[in-house]
């Protein structure tokens, strides 16, 4: 390995573990349950010993630190087996971060480890037999008949999360985490990428960059969905919804009105007062999964306004009418109520705005549905 190679391939893989430095740097307990962030940071670590062993491989290889070859073949396959390591628990932070109802059980991690710990025994198993990879008279590494293995543990895990990522946008949910399930699928998609360049050009340094380009790219869609995003709900934000109401206005044409809807919960009060905050919550993200479903039918827009406040907005041309999208949106809360097993009613009072001009301020058109909501909430509801 002559010394431009080693120093260009060194060179990235310290910019890299530069670049994972900061990307932990920027990682906080409000991007993510402690959980989220735990998988995160052990992802982040098994790709920061991936960039380590493959910087002690390329320098003893390219003559620079005088260990012999056997050691550097040692690195290059512990940093081999570190990248499906760093799969596995990007897998589990997907899948966390997706609020699968199977992740948190002991018997979900057993079995989505199971293609890590057969990786593992083969590894263990090719010191003797070869099987994934070998060592020359020199020291040097010889693939095996199975080297493809890690590769495919690779995939596994990618193709079941690409699949879940797509099962849940075309549920309907992707109206307001739309961003979240791309950005898990680009992370794959990326990484998956550079092992291809990788493999084509054998010893060039594309896989370290793009990883790193998706550890940034999932960095930032996951900062983004917390400036846009209500934490409790996962519903776009009070901020986001004045943004897209001022835009839409905009776009307004005559013959294609926007409706521009707001809910209030009925009674919740009531709710936080005789079941306690965190049964308040849970309703809180109940009636939200059921706007959001709701929503996604005509292409629209959902927000948190605030407290049990809701705001939609519907611009399609294919929107229906405000009393049967009312309707429509009262029975997506009760089936919803009943999919999460709540032992009482979930009722909310709404009112509504049509905007046909371009002229129109975002405060008139919301206050006008507010008024509309106030009056049509029920009066014992309303002093609650």
């Amino acid at each position: 390995m002559d010394f431009k190679y080693m120093f260009v391939y060194a060179a990235v893989n310290v910019f890299c573990i530069l670049t994972i430095i900061v990307v932990l740097s920027k990682l906080s307990y409000n991007m993510g349950s402690g959980r989220e962030v735990r998988y995160f940071r052990l992802m982040s670590f098994c790709y920061m010993g991936f960039l380590l062993c493959e910087l002690v491989w390329v320098l003893i290889t390219g003559g620079a630190i005088d260990l012999p070859t056997r050691v550097a073949t040692i690195f290059k396959i512990v940093s081999t087996l570190l990248i499906p390591f760093m799969v596995y628990w990007w897998f589990l932070f997907a899948e966390t971060r997706f609020e699968s109802r199977w992740v948190n059980k002991p018997v979900f991690k057993i079995v989505a480890f199971i293609p890590m710990a057969l990786l593992i025994v083969a590894y263990l198993l090719s010191i003797n037999s070869g099987m994934v990879f070998g060592f020359a008279e020199d020291g040097s590494l010889v693939p095996g008949p199975g080297i493809g293995l890690t590769g495919l543990v690779d995939n596994i895990y990618g193709i079941v999360i690409i699949l879940h990522a797509v099962t849940l946008m075309v549920r309907g949910r992707a109206s307001y985490r739309k961003n979240e399930y791309i950005a898990q699928i680009g992370f794959i998609l990326i990484c998956t990428a550079g092992g291809l360049i990788d493999a084509a050009v054998s010893n060039t340094p594309v896989m370290p960059l793009a990883i790193a380009l998706s550890f940034t790219y999932l960095l930032v869609t996951l900062q983004e969905s917390q400036i846009y995003n209500d934490t409790l709900t996962g519903l776009n934000n009070r901020r986001r919804a004045d943004i897209f109401v001022y835009d839409a206005i905009g776009n307004v044409e005559a013959d294609e009105p926007m409706y521009l809807y707001m809910f209030d919960i009925d009674g919740f009060k009531q709710i936080n007062d005789t079941r306690g905050h965190l049964e308040g919550d849970r309703a809180l993200q109940v009636f939200s999964q059921a706007i959001a479903k709701a929503t996604s039918q005509y292409r629209g827009f959902a927000a948190r306004w605030g407290g049990d406040e809701f705001l939609v907005a519907l611009t399609s041309d294919d929107a229906p009418q405000p009393e049967s999208f009312l309707t429509y949106v009262q029975e997506q809360v009760d089936e919803t109520v009943k999919e999460a097993g709540l032992d009482y009613p979930l009722v909310a009072s709404a009112g509504w705005a049509e905007c046909t001009s371009r002229n129109k301020r975002p405060a008139d058109l919301i206050a006008a549905a507010d008024k509309m909501l106030y009056a049509n909430k029920p009066k014992t509801a309303a002093r609650a």
